[in-house]
């Protein structure tokens, strides 16, 4: 099974409970359905987001015929280029074991399809940037002087009347 399968698999079984367990829980965003991100290979598992009117969460489930032992019975933790990430473990009826470490939840900051989708996306990808947590560096110019006011207020801008006045 591919994992693009496995994560329709994961979405239509989140999606019965949408609309049996959760239906109309207030929980629920109305702005959303359950839906698959970016089901992938992964270290020996298969690797997605999986959004839902009540969370988005990262899924990680076993990948059949990739040669990966199942999931461990604890706690699953895979590094990841940006750093590690720590899944807990659960049973998903009619589907099995999975592990899933939350991103969002309640849904409610998400107005749409659309910005959840977005969101889902955007944590995949900074899971595979190997430059997520580096210093940004700006190399000062020749003769630049700090400004003394902002590094002891720990200032990241205009000053608040400049603001107003742009």
């Amino acid at each position: 099974m591919s994992p693009e399968a496995i994560g329709d698999r994961i979405a239509a079984i989140y999606g019965e409970i949408q609309a049996t367990a959760m239906r109309g829980a207030p929980i629920c965003s109305d702005a959303l359905v359950v839906e698959a991100i970016g089901f992938q290979n992964f270290a020996g598992y298969v690797l997605g987001v999986v959004v839902t009117p009540w969370f988005l969460n990262l899924i990680v489930a076993e990948s059949p015929g990739v040669g990966q032992s199942a999931l461990p019975t604890n706690a699953l933790r895979l590094r990841f280029p940006a750093g590690d990430a720590e899944f807990g473990l659960s049973e998903l009826k009619g589907f099995g074991r999975l592990a899933s470490c939350s991103l969002f939840s309640p849904m409610s900051e998400f107005p749409d399809q659309q910005a959840a989708r977005a969101a889902a996306t955007a944590a995949l990808g900074a899971l595979f940037d190997p430059h997520l947590h580096d210093a940004p560096a700006k190399p000062r110019a020749t003769g630049e002087r700090l400004d003394r006011r902002a590094l002891l207020t720990l200032r990241r801008g205009p000053p608040r009347g400049e603001e107003a006045a742009r």
